[in-house]
């Protein structure tokens, strides 16, 4: 009896790299979520959801840069069919994230919070690494490794559930319009991230690399997030709660203008 699939079941039957590098993330991913959870969920996120929205910033402001990085490493791979469609990829994705910043000094500035603070402020380290660890993959590896980067990251948030949180916290759905946008594109550019990753001329090699990085961001980010949650503590301790953007504050400061 002959064993072996026809070749085309066989092909059909081997999982995409995008489906492979899911299902590795899928694996890796339940702390970061419990993590993300207790952010959402605090009891009082509606109080310190604008130092949420300051950690993002520091995440958010910083993408589009390493991004354009990654593009400018693409040029170096004269000798690699993968530089140009890789280039063109991240230039095209670069210019779709550049006014994402934008949007949370927007959120925050509804909120009370003057941009000018925000950008004055130091950003978490846990930002820092996440961000500097892909310049160190881009420069000293190889500018595929952003691509487990946007894996972890486009991860999109559902419009309903903001809405619950809106009517739960009581934070105006106004002051959520960075999330809410990400609600309606991050669909699309998962589906447009899949299907480049699986175009891609990735050796094995590279999509190793790839995954790798994908799971270093996820470390990070549960960094990040535990960082989050420990000023989301301090808020009960006077002496560390005057460096927390707070809706409290952005009240107070507001009631001085009147």
């Amino acid at each position: 009896m002959n064993s072996h699939l026809p070749v085309g079941q066989a092909e059909a039957s081997v999982p995409s790299r995008s489906h492979r590098l899911r299902s590795t993330l899928s694996l890796a991913r339940s702390r970061l979520t419990d993590l993300i959870a207790q952010v959402w969920y605090h009891p009082r996120l509606g109080e310190l959801y604008p130092e949420f929205l300051f950690a993002s910033y520091g995440v958010t402001a910083a993408s589009a840069p390493a991004m354009g990085m990654a593009a400018q490493r693409c040029r170096d791979l004269h000798d690699e069919p993968l530089g140009e469609p890789l280039r063109a990829y991240y230039l095209e994705h670069a210019e779709e994230e550049r006014d994402h910043g934008e949007w949370l000094l927007s959120d925050l500035a509804s909120l009370g919070i003057d941009r000018r603070r925000v950008l004055d402020r130091l950003p978490y380290p846990a930002a820092a690494a996440l961000v500097g660890s892909q310049y160190y993959w881009i420069r000293h590896v190889h500018p595929a490794a952003y691509l487990g980067y946007i894996a972890v990251l486009e991860c999109p948030t559902d419009a309903v559930f903001l809405r619950e949180v809106s009517e739960r916290t009581g934070i105006p759905l106004s002051s959520m319009s960075c999330h809410l946008r990400h609600a309606e594109l991050d669909p699309g550019h998962v589906a447009e991230f899949d299907a480049a990753l699986d175009a891609l001329p990735l050796s094995p090699h590279l999509e190793e690399l790839v995954a790798v990085s994908a799971l270093s961001t996820l470390s990070h980010l549960e960094r990040l997030f535990t960082e989050i949650l420990d000023r989301f503590q301090r808020i009960a301790t006077p002496a560390l709660s005057s460096s927390i953007f707070t809706a409290v504050e952005s009240a107070a400061v507001a009631a001085t203008h009147v």
